[in-house]
């Protein structure tokens, strides 16, 4: 589901995953937008279906994907 961000000062046909009236100093978590998935064999792999969600940890630099 899309929405419509409306805040002040905001271009409001800009598409966002943000609820509508989000107040600025609030933290909120952006709803799971839906997009072509991993196959099962790599879904099962990474942990994850969604491949905006495959972030690997290795607690160093940022992994390339």
């Amino acid at each position: 589901m899309e929405r419509i961000n409306s805040n002040p000062g905001m271009n409001s046909a800009i598409k966002s995953p943000f609820p509508a009236q989000t107040p600025v100093g609030m933290a909120y978590v952006p709803f799971q937008q839906w997009e072509p998935t991993y196959t099962e064999n790599e879904a099962l792999e990474k942990g994850t279906i969604f491949p905006s969600l495959f972030l690997p940890f290795e607690g160093r630099q940022e992994v390339n994907k």
